[in-house]
């Protein structure tokens, strides 16, 4: 029976959730809840729990803080972490941590919790089943001692200090220069996507075992869902050729490739600093591509800036631009890349800007909602920064480059020239005619250009052709088509009118933009 601890200072989730699951039946029990994380804590200090359920914002000690402790006491512990959508930052603190999964308290249902918690016992089984099979090889005197100096390194991480007694107890070698090395698994989303969470863990477990095959001295630590820590012996400036070895024998075993970020450290006390100088060096795959071996900077370079960190508003005024003039996708995120490349900041700065960007377009598509979470998971994901890119240009793409006209009231006369609009949006690259989308909406021809000047504040010759115009700048910059089927394709039957009326809305032929178009990306 597996034991369960639920930590929420709202009593209605707490009961909620203990009255949410047939706990007896999934072999599991709630043997107890808490308010706050330092009720929580005291009880984990008395007696061990198999999973945690842990809200993350919390009086007097929150769940992130909790969650770093209940691991120093149970390694072995499987914390689900809940969350409203305003915790976006801290969950992302808590994955990195190694939780199982989030779920969000607005929306969670039975299913979704019962799918966590059912992974969660078979992380705890998989564990137990992989500690029997090497029950053998685990009783080698060695073998014991490095792993009990693992959890060691492992508590000093996770609490984020090491104390003189640690220090003095710790392995002789981290007295001498050592290699610390943060190597994480490439395309790990796809990987659990294709074969599982399940799947991703036992792979990260085999390379820690052949670390130990191969390495006569150090510790391999499992840090994150996707992520190694490994220390070794720094041994007459070996580390980085052993390293490269072992990594491309590892990789061919596996059929993987893996990133990793190098330092060099000495002295038990200064291992966080190696974890956070070798992590942030590992980083550096976002901008630089994935499958590189990074050696590190520098100790100055842990200091990294603190997230976020906001631009000057007018900074990316250029790219809303783009988006106003119905430029490229592709255009106005190039402008992004080189800002982010020209600038000192982490993958995860650049992916929260991107999220505000991608934000901002939709306002001024007339949207007032927030990015919805799904959309900062996604973007949370990439691995890249040319990942990153690709996401924005589909994203831009699907929701289309041109700008939905602010309505003047959203009454009845607002809602049918919305639907006006989501018409003409869906067939402006067809043989469009103000009497042809009048007749959509039930209104006389008359009437419908006079409502549509009024709650748009344009002609509805002149809407249309603006969209046509922003879809041929979009075909414009894909290929070299003729420019007779640019026109065509962006719904202009005629194709000297078409040169003409780009022209006039552009300043340039369709020649010349396409020109100044491949200028832009020129190094």
């Amino acid at each position: 029976m597996y034991r369960v601890l639920i930590v929420d200072d709202e009593p209605v989730i707490r009961h909620g959730i203990s009255a949410f699951i047939d706990w007896e039946k999934e072999g599991m029990s709630v043997e107890d809840h808490y308010a706050n994380g330092v009720e929580a804590m005291a009880a984990l200090e008395c007696r061990s729990f198999d999973i945690l359920i842990t809200d993350i914002k919390m009086p007097l000690m929150n769940g992130i803080e909790l969650m770093k402790q209940a691991q120093a006491v149970c390694p072995w512990i499987k914390v689900i972490l809940i969350s409203n959508h305003s915790d976006f930052e801290y969950v992302k603190e808590g994955l990195k941590l190694g939780a199982v999964d989030y779920l969000l308290k607005l929306t969670l249902e039975k299913a979704e919790l019962l799918a966590v918690l059912r992974r969660s016992i078979s992380m705890l089984e998989d564990e137990k089943k992989r500690d029997s099979e090497l029950s053998v090889y685990r009783q080698g005197a060695l073998y014991l001692e490095r792993k009990r100096e693992e959890q060691e390194m492992k508590r000093w991480i996770v609490q984020d200090q090491v104390s003189t007694d640690a220090v003095a107890c710790a392995p002789g070698w981290l007295e001498e220069p050592y290699a610390c090395v943060y190597l994480t698994l490439d395309g790990s989303e796809d990987w659990r996507e294709n074969n599982g969470y399940l799947f991703v863990q036992l792979l990260l477990e085999d390379l820690q075992e052949a670390f130990y095959e191969r390495m006569e001295k150090g510790s391999a630590l499992l840090v994150a869902e996707s992520s190694l820590f490994l220390v070794f012996p720094e041994q007459k400036g070996e580390a980085l050729r052993q390293l490269q070895v072992w990594k491309r024998e590892v990789e061919m075993e596996w059929n993987i490739t893996t990133s990793a970020g190098l330092a060099i450290w000495q002295g038990a006390g200064r291992l966080i600093n190696g974890y956070a100088e070798s992590r942030l060096a590992c980083q550096r795959r976002f901008f630089e591509g994935v499958g590189g071996l990074f050696e590190s900077r520098g100790p100055e370079s842990i200091h990294e800036p603190s997230f976020p960190v906001r631009d000057n508003p007018e900074d990316w005024e250029p790219f809303y631009e783009m988006i106003r003039n119905g430029e490229p996708a592709s255009l106005a995120v190039d402008f992004a890349l080189e800002r982010w490349k020209s600038r000192d900041k982490s993958p995860e700065q650049v992916q929260y800007e991107a999220g505000v960007l991608l934000a901002g377009t939709y306002r001024l598509q007339g949207s007032n909602e927030s990015l919805p979470v799904e959309q900062l998971e996604l973007i949370r994901k990439t691995e890249t920064l040319e990942q990153l890119a690709s996401f924005m240009v589909g994203e831009l793409e699907q929701n289309g480059m041109s700008i939905i006209p602010q309505l003047s009231d959203n009454g009845y006369s607002g809602q049918l020239i919305a639907r006006a609009l989501e018409y003409i949006a869906a067939h402006f690259t067809e043989n469009l005619t103000l009497q042809s989308v009048a007749d959509t909406i039930h209104l006389s021809k008359s009437y419908f250009s006079l409502l549509f000047k009024k709650q748009t504040g344009r002609n509805f010759i002149d809407y249309l052709i603006e969209l046509r115009i922003r879809e041929a700048k979009r075909l414009l910059a894909q290929d070299d088509s003729r420019i007779y089927d640019v026109a065509q394709g962006a719904g202009f039957n005629d194709v000297k009118y078409f040169s003409k009326v780009f022209k006039k809305g552009t300043g340039f032929t369709p020649v010349e933009y396409r020109e100044s178009l491949k200028c832009s990306v020129e190094p």
